[in-house]
């Protein structure tokens, strides 16, 4: 239990110094006026225990304003027990540095501890040694603060569970469920377990897959030792083929360069041929040509001598004449412009003389101005110091009579206020009497409603069980389903490799009959073109035997080689078209094979249906709240766990009619549910217009609106005694009151009202005389504000004159400014300069006019710039025209030269190229050489050469050499290429026996080979195909377990380890096992805290019922305590408290009692609630009650029954 010992207190808020020794039992009443320091005791025990002031006031002020007034510093000190713990707390607060402390902790029979001063850590080992019991939970049990008795029941219910939590020591609970709480780290680790697992038995499986690859790999090695040997004969069989076709093309080759070598000399002898007849014709045109250049040459040279110097000696002339005029017509100009300046200068002198006037004129206007302004300002003043002199006073004098017809007003609303006062008494008793009719109605509607809410909640939970139950059927009939669907899906999975495998097969063996047919066609076309050759050498031998026995000798000797490969094509032609037959057999053979997986995959459709179905029942499993079993083993395994219930449609019947039930009851509380709304509508309506009305107060309120009203009567007199106003209309108003005085007292003094015994029959009104009397005082000021007008008008007058003003000094500036320009040079003088300039430049033009006509008569040109300008471009036209035709001189020089080095060229050249025909005709014949160096001769042989060169074709020589090329080189090429392929067929057998430990055979000869290995002769060629479909099998099996492994790998991050398959097992037990005990354990600790927390309710309800009737005196018994539900907590939201009334008959709320049976009631609440969460370890419990002026709003009977609850419960507890 926490006792508190010792106390001490140094300038701790209004507390200077205070040492207080605590009795270990017992109770203790601190008493005194306001403001004596009650509150900052108890506060101090809060500041000593947590360092902060207390929460209500903790928003106001910092820690400085914990220290007393004019003080630096502030000392508190606390000696506590805790069981055999002794706590010694010292703080200090130091103004505008904050606060230190120090901890000191003694426990029984151990040495002391060291101090603790660091303000975390003390703050930390506080809490810690109380319990976990905080400043929060201190204020909601054993410290009831002043003015704050309803903190319990207005604090949430999450707030106030959280302090049962730290009051009853759940927090280890919590704790402990909080260790033991199914986390996603224990999901991951048995996931992760059961990864492990399914890594380890992958890994095992892969080692004894890897064993029979290798069996079938050496079988296959053997298939391909006997396909070697296959393709070792083929090639050398294709070797002697091409060998023989080698030899008839060399014999071809020969025969092609022989005529290759005539067809060059045709065409040099063409070419020279070429060359002599154009030789002729360029020496025919030199000699045309060379007297018709001499001649040109000859009529230029004189048009160059007697034209040329005349032409330019005009056209110098006829340029400088041109500038003449140039000149002329720029003095004419400047004559123009000196006759323009004149009239200017004139124009500005008329001018100059109307500025002298308009200034004499501006002084005049400058002088009136002035004189304007100074009487406008004058005016101005005066009505300004007038307006400031009376306008204070009348405003004033209008504020004091607005503000008294505000009271007026104010009056009239007060006597309006009484009169409905008076007659809504009536009303108030009729609205008490339904008030207390709709409470009864609605406590009563209520309590069915809540016995219709737990009947609904029982019939729902039934219907709960039963859906659940009718879920894990619907599973495990939908599983079921499943398991059937997924095998047969399975099925349909393999009949589909099965196709895609037969249709691979069909592939290959379509290929290679394609393969096939096309060597056999081109077998074929050679065959077909070596029996056109044969027949067209027999009718050419037939043809030329007679006349040309060398050409029949050869075309038979071509008959006999052609014969050859017409031979072999056809030989090889049969053995292509035999395997062409053999793989359209096998094609229809896989045709079949596909046609029946095709059938099989199909009827595995029918049987599997639509994967849409598949999918279907997969989500309805999810959407029951099932798992869809990875496998069709974990299936299994569930549908063997669970047992079928029953028949689906019994329990749906079932679940359904329950369903209907408690919806039904449902739909009966919802009804009565509305029914409660009404009555708390219409409560809160009545309530609502009885605080409007104020009917609860109305005898109060109306004696306060006597006296309000009496107040106002006093200060209305004395207002319209300052105003001057008759005192008959003052009384008159006082008499028409309807309100009577409340007092005589009131009526009395010298405020008190005047009553003639005159009528006041005819007396004014004391309103509309107030209101008239601001209307004359508005009306006067308004007066002041129209005169105040024509003070605006005034200055605005004022403004414009000194305006103008401004403007006429401006004008004189701009006027003297232009004068000043005249001082040195007057108009008058300008214009006599400008005449003289006239004068001379008219003498000027003259003498210059008469001197061009002089200079124009001897070109024969009329006088004029546009004639000699015309002139001048004519003759410059003739010069260019000379200078062009003296230009092409040069042009027809170089054609002289030219022909004439083209004759003595091409006569030269004649020898040469008859030389080199005498040459060719050594070969060609002498028919190459000219008879005569007649044109008609040399063409005619030139013709022969072409015709000749056409029939050799020269093209078709080239193509057929090319064409034997390309044979040789394809020959050469392939027969490499076969000889490759066996040493690289022989070099692979070598490898394969040396790769399996055989010895190396004395030849590759079949024999020998299955003398070496004998697996050889054991597998043949056909049966790659069945090894191969073998191998991938366990292939794409080893391939998928290693990607498998890989994920796993990855995912586990094991670093290729090898994972044992026992201990993973044992592990994933173990994982399992640990699983099972937090899920348990924590669901335990749950419902365990849960029901601590839910007892403390009713707990503290039963220690009400034993507060109550000694604190009210037996006038309250029974009490109920109730919550709203709130979301996050069990025992729902605030405490709501409602007593039993014996005058209602009836549970009421605490808001229809009085102020002080409320508190009563609350102060009752908090010491339950504080002795119903008293742990019954009693070593962290606070031994002590803290109540902060609990006894303000009681009278003596119940404070004297609240100190001997106290004193009774305190003597019992200890």
């Amino acid at each position: 239990m926490i006792i508190l010992k010792h106390l001490t207190i140094e300038r701790f808020r209004l507390l200077r110094s205070m040492n207080l020794h605590f009795p270990q039992r017992g109770s203790i009443l601190i008493q005194g006026p306001n403001e004596a320091g009650k509150s900052a005791l108890i506060e101090s025990f809060y500041f000593a225990l947590y360092g902060e002031p207390l929460a209500s006031r903790r928003g106001h002020r910092s820690l400085d304003d914990l220290i007393l007034y004019g003080a630096a510093s502030a000392v508190v000190t606390l000696t506590l027990s805790v069981g055999a713990t002794e706590l010694t707390i010292a703080r200090t607060i130091e103004r505008a540095k904050g606060q230190s402390a120090s901890l000191l902790v003694r426990h029984l029979g151990m040495p002391d501890e060291p101090p603790v001063t660091d303000l975390a850590a003390v703050n930390e080992r506080i809490i810690s040694e109380l319990g976990n019991l905080n400043g929060e939970t201190l204020r909601e049990s054993g410290l009831v603060e002043q003015k704050g008795l309803t903190l319990l029941e207005s604090i949430s219910g999450s707030a106030r569970e959280a302090t049962i939590r730290h009051l009853l020591g759940l927090d280890a609970v919590t704790t402990l469920s909080e260790q033991f709480q199914v986390k996603p780290e224990d999901e991951e680790r048995l996931g992760l377990c059961s990864e492990r697992l399914s890594l380890a038995e992958m890994q095992a499986r892969i080692p004894q897959i890897q064993t029979q690859l290798g069996q079938f790999e050496v079988a296959l090695d053997a298939v391909q030792v006997n396909e070697y040997l296959a393709d070792i004969e083929q090639q050398e069989s294709d070797i002697s083929d091409l060998e023989q076709s080698l030899e008839q093309i060399r014999s071809q080759r020969l025969d092609l360069k022989g005529r290759q070598s005539r067809v060059q000399q045709l065409k040099k002898a063409d070419a020279t041929l070429s060359e002599i007849i154009a030789s002729y014709e360029d020496i025919a045109e030199a000699r045309r040509e060379l007297p018709l250049l001499e001649q040109r040459i000859a009529d230029l040279e004189r048009r160059e001598r007697e034209e040329l110097p005349h032409i330019e000696k005009r056209v110098s002339d006829l340029a400088e004449l041109t500038r003449s005029f140039g000149t002329l017509q720029r003095m004419s100009n400047d004559l123009l412009t000196a006759v323009d300046s004149i009239k200017d200068l004139e124009q500005e002198a008329r001018q100059y003389q109307e500025t002298l006037q308009s200034l004499r004129a501006l002084d005049e206007q400058i002088t009136q101005a002035r004189l304007r302004l100074a009487d406008t300002q004058k005016n101005l003043q005066e009505m300004e110091e007038h307006r400031r002199a009376r306008r204070p006073q009348l405003e004033d004098r209008l504020q004091r009579l607005q503000f008294l017809a505000e009271r007026l007003v104010h009056l009239r609303q007060l006597e309006d206020s009484y009169v409905h006062r008076i007659s809504g008494r009536s009303l108030a008793e009729e609205n008490a009497l339904q008030l207390q009719k709709v409470i009864q109605d609605l406590n009563d509607a209520e309590q069915e409603q809540e016995l219709m809410e737990s009947e609904a909640q029982q019939i729902q939970q039934q219907a709960d069980a039963l859906q659940k139950s009718w879920r894990q059927l619907n599973i495990r009939r939908q599983v079921e389903e499943w398991h059937r669907l997924k095998g047969l899906s399975q099925g349909l999975t393999q009949a589909e490799q099965h196709v895609y495998q037969a249709r691979q097969q069909q592939e290959s063996v379509t290929s290679q009959k394609l393969a096939a047919r096309d060597t056999a066609h081109k077998h074929m076309l050679v065959m077909g073109g070596s029996v056109l050759g044969i027949l067209f050498c027999l009718c050419l031998a037939l043809f030329m035997l007679a006349s040309n026995i060398i050409i029949a000798v050869i075309a038979f000797i071509v008959l006999v080689l052609l014969i050859v490969p017409a031979y072999l094509s056809y030989r090889k032609y049969q053995k292509n078209h035999l395997e062409e037959n053999a793989f359209k057999l096998q094609e229809q053979e896989a045709i079949s094979r596909v046609s029946m997986m095709v059938s099989a995959r199909e009827a595995a459709m029918r049987m599997a249906g639509n994967q849409d179905v598949l999918r279907q029942v997969e989500q309805e499993i999810i959407s029951l709240g099932g798992s869809v079993p990875p496998t069709l083993e974990e299936a299994q395994l569930f549908l063997d766990r669970t047992r079928d219930q029953g028949d689906l449609g019994d329990a749906q019947q079932k679940m359904k009619a329950k369903l209907d039930e408690a919806n039904a009851a449902r739909r009966r509380a919802d009804s009565k549910q509305e029914d409660i709304a009404a009555l708390r509508k219409e409560r809160t309506r009545l309530e609502g217009l009885r605080k409007s009305e104020q009917w609860d107060n109305i005898e109060e309120n109306l004696h306060k609106d006597q006296i309000s009203v009496e107040l106002m009567h006093q200060e209305i007199t004395l207002l319209a005694g300052q105003e001057s106003l008759p005192m008959p209309s003052i009384n008159a108003r006082i008499q028409a009151s309807p309100v009577p005085p409340s007092q005589p007292s009131f009526v009395s003094g010298a405020l008190a009202p005047v009553f003639p015994p005159e009528d006041t029959t005819g007396v004014p009104e004391l309103e509309s005389m107030v209101d008239s009397t601001i209307k004359a005082t508005e009306h006067e000021i308004a007066s002041l504000d129209g005169k105040l007008d024509m003070v605006a008008e005034l200055a605005n007058q004022t403004k414009a004159n000194q305006g103008a003003l401004d403007a006429l000094f401006e004008r004189k500036r701009v006027l003297e400014e232009s004068i000043a320009r005249y001082q040195n040079n007057t108009p008058d003088m300008q214009v006599e300069r400008a005449r003289e300039q006239q004068v001379a430049l008219s003498s000027a033009l003259q003498s210059l006019k008469d001197s061009l006509r002089q200079r124009v008569k001897p070109l024969g040109v009329r006088f004029g710039q546009a004639e000699v300008g015309s002139a001048e471009t004519a003759a410059r036209r003739q010069l260019e025209e000379l200078h062009i035709t003296l230009g092409n001189k040069i042009m027809l020089q170089e054609q002289h030269s030219h022909y004439t080095d083209l004759l003595h060229q091409r006569q030269a050249a004649l020898s040469e190229h008859y030389k080199q025909l005498a040459k060719f005709s050594n070969t060609l014949g002498s028919w190459i050489v000219p008879l005569n160096p007649f044109a008609e001769a040399l063409v005619a042989l030139r013709n022969r050469c072409q015709k000749e060169l056409l029939e050799a074709n020269e093209e078709g020589i080239l193509h057929e050499l090319e064409s034997l090329q390309h044979q040789e080189s394809a020959s050469h090429a392939r027969i490499e290429l076969c000889q490759q392929e066996i040493r690289g067929d022989q070099a692979s057998i070598s490898n394969l026996l040396a790769a399996h430990d055989c010895a190396q055979s004395a030849s590759y000869e079949r024999p020998d080979l299955v003398a070496s290995w004998p697996l050889v002769g054991e597998y043949a060629t056909e049966d790659r195909q069945r090894l191969e479909e073998e191998s991938d099998a366990q292939q794409q099996e080893l391939q998928d377990l290693l990607a498998q492994v890989q994920v796993l790998a990855q995912k586990l991050d094991t670093n290729d380890e090898t994972l044992d398959l026992e201990l993973m097992r044992s592990q994933m037990d173990q994982e399992e096992r640990s699983y099972q005990i937090k899920k348990h354990g924590h669901r335990l600790l749950r419902e365990a805290e849960q029901r601590l927390l839910s007892k403390v309710q009713p707990r503290t309800e039963y220690y009400m019922q034993q507060i109550l009737p000694l604190l009210t005196g037996g006038r309250y018994h029974d009490v109920h305590l109730s919550t709203e539900p709130e979301e996050g907590t069990v025992s729902g939201g605030p405490f709501q408290i409602q007593v039993w009334d014996t005058g209602a008959g009836d549970y009421v709320p605490t808001s229809v009692l009085s102020g002080g049976a409320a508190d009563l009631l609350s102060l009752s609440l908090r010491l339950a609630f504080a002795i119903a969460t008293l742990p019954r370890d009693l070593n962290a419990a606070p031994g002590f009650v803290l109540l902060d002026e609990p006894l303000s709003s009681f009278d003596r009977g119940r404070a004297q029954a609240l100190v001997d609850v106290v004193t009774g419960y305190s003597k019992s507890a200890l």
